[in-house]
């Protein structure tokens, strides 16, 4: 694979991020489903609700949707966390400028992630997507130093989702994801797998946070009995439980809570097209913003590593 030069954005973004704990930031998503619809359609409903109000009509009207995420790094780039107990699950044979989530397949923003956008959680989906989202990052200072920072980051692009089932054979996805992909020269590139990404992924959380995506679907009715649901990918009566922690022991367990946890989750991977860095701590507090535009090709006047770099009134 051809060593290539990071984003010209990446080393400040990287900088601002690593000053807020947690690192949260917006996901902005878009859906075909009524704006009304506050359930997952997804799943069983009780009798009183109505699945029909939750299909997307034959002439889809966009509305928005947004969460607070937690940004976990560069893909390929988990952060050195000392209580993860898959952190050399994969070698650190590559970096890339692609930013990572970890969501549970069953939440209604997957299905925003995928055409035709219909809000909606499914587990029986694993890796796919392709929709565009922008994720947006407000840094005001330093959490630890009190430092005035005043950025805020916008990154746009497509979306995927990894699932551990399927990653290292869904090609389509993982060919567009490669593209990001740049070499470290540090670690043995033959040894690195798009499904131990996943798996250290869920490594990395909490043993509550882990146990999270064995709770019951998010988002369906409290009232529908957990018999109600297929046992199939998405779990079933015995094997989902609310509040469920899952021990470092037991992250890699084949059968039981973490293995249906490890079947919900999906890692969120955003490929930027465009970036957006507004700050307006600069030029004496009248702000400043630049605007950094994939565009790829060799380095020339205003583009760097493929990326070309404007500076716009703010």
């Amino acid at each position: 694979m051809k060593r290539m030069q990071s984003a010209p954005w990446k080393p400040l973004f990287q900088t601002h991020v690593s000053k807020i704990t947690p690192p949260t930031f917006t996901l902005a998503t878009l859906s075909t489903s009524p704006p009304t619809s506050t359930t997952n359609p997804g799943f069983p409903h009780s009798s009183s609700s109505s699945t029909s109000s939750n299909a997307p009509s034959t002439t889809p009207t966009f509305t928005p949707r947004c969460r607070t995420m937690i940004f976990r790094g560069f893909l390929a780039s988990l952060p050195p966390n000392h209580h993860n107990p898959l952190a050399n699950h994969n070698p650190r044979a590559y970096t890339s400028d692609a930013l990572t989530f970890t969501t549970d397949s069953r939440m209604t923003k997957t299905g925003e992630i995928l055409p035709p956008h219909a809000s909606g959680g499914n587990a029986e989906v694993l890796t796919a997507g392709g929709g565009y989202v922008e994720a947006l990052f407000w840094i005001a200072g330093d959490t630890t130093t009190g430092e005035d920072i005043q950025n805020q980051w916008r990154v746009r692009g497509k979306c995927y989702l990894l699932a551990e089932a399927d990653a290292d054979e869904a090609r389509e996805v993982t060919d567009v994801l490669k593209q990001s992909l740049v070499p470290t020269g540090e670690g043995d590139e033959g040894s690195w797998s798009w499904k131990k990404e996943v798996q250290a992924h869920f490594g990395n959380m909490t043993p509550a946070l882990r146990g999270s995506f064995a709770n019951p679907p998010p988002a369906t009715l409290l009232g529908v009995p957990l018999g109600e649901w297929a046992v199939g990918k998405s779990g079933g009566a015995g094997e989902l439980v609310k509040g469920k922690k899952i021990q470092n022991e037991n992250v890699m367990d084949e059968e039981g809570h973490a293995a249906r946890a490890r079947a919900n989750m999906r890692v969120g991977v955003i490929v930027p097209e465009v970036v957006e860095r507004l700050d307006l701590a600069e030029d004496e507090g009248r702000a400043r913003r630049w605007v950094y535009s994939k565009v790829g090709g060799e380095d020339g006047e205003g583009v760097v590593a493929g990326w070309k770099v404007e500076e716009t009134w703010p």
